[in-house]
């Protein structure tokens, strides 16, 4: 029954969301330029993200977050199909910054938001831009900041995997640093690559995020960086296999 309402509801808070998206960005930029905390920052995206999450009826089932390593940093491998992607990590995983295209930074305010946090700007067009960002980024990473960024490098129109790129990888290895394969169910029913409304067919939609094993990098080399992208994409893949059979 409720379904029925799900387009209006879903039109009236896109037609909200960009004055939200600019309040929320003016007071992380705010208080990010008079605390510069880090803690702060986290606070306002992870309600940021769950307050956005809310706004369209979704919710967010978490499985295996206890492996998440807590004492280092690390970075978040996850399948790509949706914006809602990020949303539904920011809103349910310990705190981490994205790897989000170029094009998101030129957005009035939120662009400016983003780079006070710290996301990083990936340019696919200019892959050694990208790996001096990846250079940047190594001594947070190694201070134990988490990041998060898709090996597909892009979204995806199916929820199946894409060939994966190496950047993401080379930049794990180069830090030493333990890789957490994350893979995403249903945020594609929420708001798929071609969409531009989230939720528009149902009143709730809820999204399950599977977090796997870590892999760990200590020791590997960038020679080694195949063989790494093997052993996460068999990971992932299966996993995406055994939970689509259920």
């Amino acid at each position: 029954m409720l379904d029925f309402f799900a387009p209006l509801r879903s039109l009236v808070m896109v037609a909200i969301y960009p004055f939200y998206t600019v309040i929320a960005s003016m007071i992380s930029i705010l208080f990010n330029l008079i605390f510069n905390n880090r803690k702060i920052d986290n606070f306002i995206i992870k309600w940021w993200a769950r307050i956005t999450c809310i706004m369209f009826n979704v919710s967010v089932e978490v499985h295996g977050i206890e492996k998440i390593p807590r004492h280092t940093g690390c970075l978040y491998l996850f399948n790509h199909t949706s914006f809602f992607d990020i949303w539904s990590m920011s809103s349910a995983l310990p705190s981490f910054r994205f790897g989000a295209k170029v094009e998101l930074f030129k957005i009035p305010f939120f662009g400016k938001a983003i780079e006070r946090v710290g996301v990083l700007p990936i340019d696919r067009q200019r892959k050694e831009t990208v790996f001096r960002v990846y250079e940047k980024a190594k001594a947070r990473m190694q201070r134990g900041e988490r990041f998060a960024l898709s090996p597909e490098g892009t979204r995806q129109l199916e929820p199946k995997l894409a060939p994966f790129k190496s950047g993401p990888f080379v930049f794990a290895i180069q830090c030493q640093a333990p890789v957490v394969p994350v893979v995403i169910r249903n945020a594609n029913l929420v708001m798929s690559k071609n969409s531009f409304i989230p939720n528009f067919k149902k009143w709730s939609q809820g999204i399950q995020i599977e977090v796997l094993d870590p892999i760990w990098t200590e020791n590997l080399i960038v020679d080694d960086k195949k063989k790494l992208m093997a052993s996460v994409f068999e990971k992932m893949n299966d996993e995406l296999n055994k939970k689509a059979k259920k």
